[in-house]
């Protein structure tokens, strides 16, 4: 599987995606301070693929304790509907549950159905609402914060 670790090196592929998939991205800096402090993948394209080592998607996740939160997912949009962000999801759910998690918070866009319709596929329910949370371009939006038992 060409999931692996992201390392410092990674950044600016993740930040080409991070800024593609997203009209809100995350930060260079916030995204080098997540990578040093959380468990941070990259999904990678493989050796046998025309963009052999191109990194197509990557996910962050923080652990505390029992409990994890999905910090940030994304997958290059000319990589999206090849089912890399599930194999992302199954990766860190899995390290999750490696490090003996017993539920797994995360927060969605209320316009991003794709993401809601997977995370609902892994056992994520709506446990809330954050009013007005995201930026948008028509002003704000609402998040549904989403759990699953592990």
């Amino acid at each position: 599987m060409p999931i692996r670790l992201m390392q410092e090196n990674d950044l600016a592929a993740v930040m080409i995606n991070e800024n593609a998939a997203y009209d809100f991205p995350w930060s260079a800096s916030i995204m080098a301070s997540n990578q040093k402090r959380h468990y941070c993948i990259v999904f990678e394209a493989e050796a046998s693929a025309k963009n052999a080592g191109e990194i197509l998607g990557h996910a962050i996740l923080s652990t505390v304790v029992d409990e994890a939160s999905v910090l940030n997912i994304a997958v290059s949009p000319k990589a999206q509907r090849q089912r890399i962000g599930y194999q992302l999801m199954d990766d860190i759910l899995a390290h999750a549950l490696s490090k003996n998690c017993v539920e797994v918070f995360l927060e969605v866009r209320e316009s991003n159905r794709p993401a809601f319709t997977m995370y609902h596929q892994f056992g994520f329910n709506e446990i809330g609402v954050r009013n007005n949370y995201y930026p948008n371009k028509q002003g704000r939006e609402d998040a549904i914060l989403l759990a699953c038992y592990l």
